[in-house]
């Protein structure tokens, strides 16, 4: 009969290795299940610079599970936003539509609210479960995954249960997964992002109109390039993003967003726009400039090996459109806490991980496809495809912790049949070994070795004074 899984008296140890946004959250969704979880990071102190970030409906359920309230991450819900289409004569159409709250509930944020509200819950002493350590400065540079061993590039190594590859789009994790050699790839569209104080602009009366209304969002398009101004931080910000073509983007497959910035550049891609567009542009502080090329990448084959999983970027890289980019990361983290439940066996951890990695890259991969090349704005925009009824039944209507606990439960229903049926297996083996073997009674006793060699020579005569008990039971008796 098959060993029933042994359960553990405390939580599995976990290494993450990666202390962003998705590295915090997956942190918090393990806590909860009582695992002790180290984070490892590569840089000395935690960035905190980025600009905004779209919270849909997913990323709103997730947050929540997760304890994190869109009111803790100062999220600004968006009520209008005003379409113009620019033409090269000048010419504009402008389009203006109210957003439902239950229709289209859109919120936006920025990546230092989200990552302030993750990162105090981190340090929150007042949570169920055991302290989660943050430990920076440590580079991964090699994984054991069978033993569940993080090298680091100063020559320390660090041994848990269980690794949590979190480490971004340059994943150093994704390496050591079975096809994880597969590229990253840029595609054409590059993305300018940053953020204004709302004071900056509430005195030009040229800009002002981009604070003048709470919730209310700007978007203009001009040939191939798009500018999306969203209020955030509680109207504290301004979040301003500007979409463009460039044809050089295969020169400089390096460029990460943490790369200085050029605000002469910005300035003159925007050529073409409206003069309340430019005059915005000239507000934004180099400081605060990001140009990021928009990283895409085919999806893995699977996002596990052994003892280790891969989450967020370092798992499924995706154009950051529709606030999916962040929202799959969520959803990962919530995931991890459904599979890794407390108690885990150390025997199921490799099995569970498995389930994990196939239901993830399911969704990711649909989600992938259906965000890729679609922006916030172009849902708005009647003259297109989109199907927004899907859009929010498969995608903002999720429930990660449900669906992940579904499966899970299916899984063990699965794995409990299994092993039913195979120790019903060995026991009928067993059955049908012990019916072979030769019947052992007081009055019968196997025959020496001697009589047993001697039937193949002797012939049906010894066989008679053999089994025949009826005739010679003495005989036989004092054999």
């Amino acid at each position: 009969m098959a060993a029933p899984a042994t359960p553990r008296l405390s939580g599995l140890k976990v290494l993450i290795a990666g202390g962003s946004i998705g590295g915090l959250a997956t942190a918090i969704a393990l806590r909860a299940q009582g695992h002790s979880v180290t984070i490892y990071e590569q840089a000395f102190t935690h960035e905190t610079m980025g600009a905004g970030i779209t919270i849909f409906p997913n990323s709103v359920k997730a947050l929540q599970m997760l304890g994190i309230d869109t009111k803790h991450v100062q999220a600004t819900r968006i009520t209008r936003i005003t379409r113009a289409q620019i033409e090269d004569d000048g010419a504009s159409e402008t389009l203006e539509c109210d957003l439902d709250a239950q229709a289209w509930p859109w919120h936006q944020t920025t990546y230092s609210d989200l990552f302030v509200a993750l990162w105090e819950s981190v340090h929150d002493n007042s949570k169920p479960g055991p302290k989660i350590e943050i430990i920076t400065s440590k580079s991964v540079c090699r994984v054991d995954t069978a033993k569940a061993i993080l090298y680091f590039s100063n020559g320390s190594h660090a041994v848990g249960d269980v690794v949590i590859g979190a480490d971004g789009v340059h994943s150093v994790c994704r390496s050591f997964v079975p096809g994880g050699s597969l590229q990253r790839f840029r595609i054409k569209r590059h993305v300018f992002r940053a953020l204004i104080p709302r004071e900056r602009l509430e005195k030009d009366p040229l800009t002002a109109k981009f604070v003048g209304q709470a919730g209310h969002a700007h978007c203009y398009n001009h040939n191939d390039k798009s500018l999306l101004i969203t209020p955030a931080s509680n109207g504290k910000n301004v979040c301003v993003k500007f979409l463009y073509e460039d044809r050089t983007a295969f020169k400089n497959l390096s460029k990460d967003w943490r790369d200085p910035s050029s605000k002469r550049k910005l300035l003159r891609m925007t050529g073409g726009l409206p003069e309340e567009c430019i005059a915005l542009c000239g507000k934004i502080s180099d400081r605060d400039l990001q140009d990021q090329p928009i990283w895409d990448m085919d999806i893995l084959t699977t996002f596990q090996c052994q003892r280790m999983a891969l989450m967020g970027d370092a798992a499924h890289p995706m154009p950051p459109y529709c606030g999916q980019r962040i929202a799959m990361a969520l959803e990962d983290a919530l995931a991890l806490g459904v599979i890794l439940e407390p108690d885990t066996p150390l025997d199921e951890i490799e099995d569970r991980l498995k389930l994990y990695s196939r239901t993830r890259k399911q969704r990711t991969e649909a989600v992938q496809q259906t965000t890729r090349g679609l922006s916030e704005a172009d849902m708005r925009n009647f003259a297109t495809d989109f199907d927004t009824a899907s859009f929010h039944t498969y995608i903002l209507e999720h429930n990660e912790r449900e669906h992940t606990g579904q499966a899970l439960s299916a899984w063990k229903k699965h794995r409990s049949l299994s092993q039913r049926y195979s120790d019903s297996s060995e026991q009928s083996q067993q059955s049908m070994a012990s019916l072979e073997k030769p019947i052992q009674t007081s009055q019968r006793r196997s025959p020496s070795p001697k009589k047993w060699w001697s039937m193949g020579r002797k012939g049906s005569r010894t066989l008679a004074r053999v089994f025949h008990t009826r005739q010679t039971p003495i005989a036989v008796a004092a054999t």
